[in-house]
């Protein structure tokens, strides 16, 4: 048999148009209609028909009693084992109590409908929800609601012919139950009520979809977390009118909690951002672990509670927690509807694929160019940091310096010692030459037993102290199995040894081989190489000081003469 739905749409094509909504949407429309009975005591016919829940709240079991203590007829469409056959719908009290109609099998469509039938006031509205060819359901309902007597009467007599096709020991009462309260007209009143509110929740609708579609482009375009938190928490916070929201993203091997925070007036006020924080940590906790949601509603009256509504959902992927998503209201009265509650999960599952999306990238990244057996840069990202830190400092007229480092005597470490010794002294450099240096400065494993070391803002004075003081570290380290160990190492200035990211390199290279002839564990830079090995040099020769200011300043346009042009580029105590 067709659905409600269908049928009322084949009847009335002109007169119903479907609208598409959300879940969230359709339960709260649901209760918009029921409160028409609820707010005005109506004695109508209420006819509902209801998806299956085998777990039901008290809240929406007391709300079926309610309906059918105040309408003069009432029927419940339900699923056998919908939780309701198991619940408690007479208060003892009243003669009046809801009417449970089980309904027959088939799952191919799934409807959901509400009828209100009285001689002064008639609505409807049905949803229908298919499944695809895969059995999975669509996304979200086709809705379709109406106010005109004529109409709901076609939808009573439909029901009517359902009822006593399927279920006829139903049929005399319901038939009565038709009969007794026939649609004859519209209170405008209450239909002005009812359509207000649905004119209010289809625009908050469509205000967190735009909402949940921002958000779902900032995660597609950008993997950089802090600007997709960031994105999420504004767009949440508008989209519910909070006072203020927050995200918190635990953070990866030890890092402290990525947390970013939206306060509606704009205001960053220390004391209040403290406060949100706190309760965002304390939800973390109580959270943690359980696959739920805190809400804390407004109370009705002053002086009711000393807290103010906050709203929260965890963060979870795969099972675990990995933050928090929270909402807080100025509103006293705040009350956090389902579909709000609904908009945070979604979007806080967004979350959670774009923060593992994010990882998984930086993962990546890292291990594209780092080196996997001392921790180092790889030669990819050496050349890729040079080219940069060359490019900025011909922009700020800075010089850059570059130290070749290689293990003297390596070969003979691993032919001695076998090669896990020598995977050991090289891991036990790394990290000593990475102990020796700045946060701005870059170490790069070069080759087996080669390292680069770039040191931006650095002359060849402060070069040459940077290479010796990393010549003793080394002489002083001492590798288990091995003893202590040696380096060469050579050093370079741009601009003033080469003019080039391929001329520096290659004299450090040349400085680095001037150490090895010159009897190892030492630091050479390019005026130690002998003047023959200058001229005999495979590439173009490195300008004259004056020439190579002269080479900056037509690249930057103007600047200053060569001698302050090399005192910028030495600047003291570098």
């Amino acid at each position: 048999m067709l659905s409600l739905y269908s049928a009322l749409l084949a009847q009335h094509p002109r007169q119903l148009t479907p609208v598409r909504c959300a879940e969230p949407t359709i339960v709260q429309l649901q209760r918009y209609f029921e409160d028409v009975v609820l707010e005005n005591n109506l004695a109508a016919l209420v006819v509902e028909s209801l998806l299956p829940e085998a777990q039901r709240s008290l809240r929406d079991i007391a709300r079926v009693r309610d309906v059918g203590r105040l309408a003069r007829y009432s029927f419940f469409f339900a699923a056998p084992e919908d939780a309701l056959y198991g619940a408690q719908l007479s208060d003892g009290e009243s003669e009046r109590e809801p009417i449970l109609v089980q309904k027959s099998g088939g799952t191919e469509v799934r409807e959901r409908f509400v009828v209100i039938a009285d001689a002064r006031f008639s609505a409807l509205m049905a949803s229908v929800r298919t499944l695809d060819q895969e059995g999975q359901e669509s996304a979200g309902d086709e809705v379709i609601w109406s106010f005109e007597p004529d109409i709901v009467y076609s939808a009573l007599e439909y029901l009517m012919a359902r009822v006593t096709a399927e279920l006829p020991t139903h049929a005399r009462l319901f038939s009565k139950a038709v009969r007794t309260c026939v649609p004859k007209t519209t209170s405008l009143q209450l239909t002005v009520s009812v359509t207000t509110k649905l004119a209010r929740l289809l625009q908050e609708q469509a205000v967190r979809e735009i909402a949940v579609n921002r958000i779902s482009t900032a995660i597609r375009s950008s993997l950089e977390l802090p600007s997709v938190l960031q994105t999420t928490v504004n767009e949440v916070g508008q989209a519910l009118g909070a006072q203020s929201s927050a995200l918190s993203v635990e953070g990866e091997h030890g890092q402290p909690s990525l947390t970013t925070c939206y306060f509606r007036d704009g205001v960053t006020d220390e004391d209040k951002r403290t406060e949100l924080l706190g309760d965002i940590d304390a939800l973390g906790v109580r959270l943690r672990g359980r696959i739920k949601t805190y809400v804390h509603d407004g109370s009705s009256g002053a002086g009711e509670s000393d807290t103010r509504p906050v709203a929260a959902v965890p963060v979870i992927y795969h099972d675990r927690t990995m933050g928090v998503l929270l909402v807080t209201s100025d509103n006293p009265q705040r009350l956090w509807q389902d579909n709000e509650v609904m908009l945070l999960r979604t979007v806080a599952d967004q979350v959670a694929v774009a923060v593992n999306h994010a990882r998984l990238f930086q993962q990546m990244q890292h291990q594209a160019l780092t080196d996997g057996l001392t921790g180092c840069f790889n030669r990819r990202f050496f050349e890729i940091q040079l080219e940069r830190d060359l490019h900025l400092a011909t922009r700020m007229r800075q010089p850059v310096s570059l130290i070749l480092l290689d293990i003297d005597h390596f070969k003979r470490v691993n032919d001695t010692h076998g090669h896990d010794a020598g995977d050991a002294a090289l891991r036990i450099l790394a990290g000593a030459v990475r102990e020796e240096l700045r946060g701005v400065d870059t170490a790069a494993r070069y080759g087996g037993e080669e390292f680069a070391i770039i040191l931006p803002q650095a002359g060849p004075e402060g070069a040459l102290v940077v290479a010796e003081r990393l010549r003793s570290r080394i002489e002083r380290t001492e590798v288990p199995g091995v003893g202590c160990i040696t380096a060469s190492l050579g050093v370079a200035t741009f601009p003033l040894d080469a003019s080039s990211r391929e001329l520096l390199v290659t004299s450090a290279d040349r400085a680095l081989y001037q150490a090895k002839r010159s009897g190892r564990n030492r630091v050479c830079s390019t005026a130690d190489l002998p003047t023959e090995d200058i001229f005999s040099l495979p590439y173009e020769p490195v300008l004259p000081m004056h020439e190579t200011a002269e080479v900056f300043n037509a690249a930057s346009g103007d600047g200053p003469s060569a001698p302050d042009y090399l005192e910028a580029f030495n600047p003291p105590g570098v």
